[in-house]
């Protein structure tokens, strides 16, 4: 039983630890994207880039 036990705490912490690195890599990916589109939107001097990325988003 303590096996058990011992496998279901390790299944919780590896989803736990899987949800929060996901969560981590999702935003650093979309920090970054953020930060190029509104290079982009600043050497247009638009927001035309802006409205494109988030057509392409959806």
């Amino acid at each position: 039983m303590d096996e058990l036990v011992i496998y279901l705490i390790i299944a919780v912490l590896m989803f736990v630890i899987g949800l929060v690195a996901g969560h981590l890599v999702m935003n650093i990916y979309y920090s970054r994207r953020f930060l190029a589109v509104a290079k982009e939107c600043e050497r247009a001097d638009s927001i035309v880039p802006l409205i494109t990325e988030m057509e392409r988003e959806s």
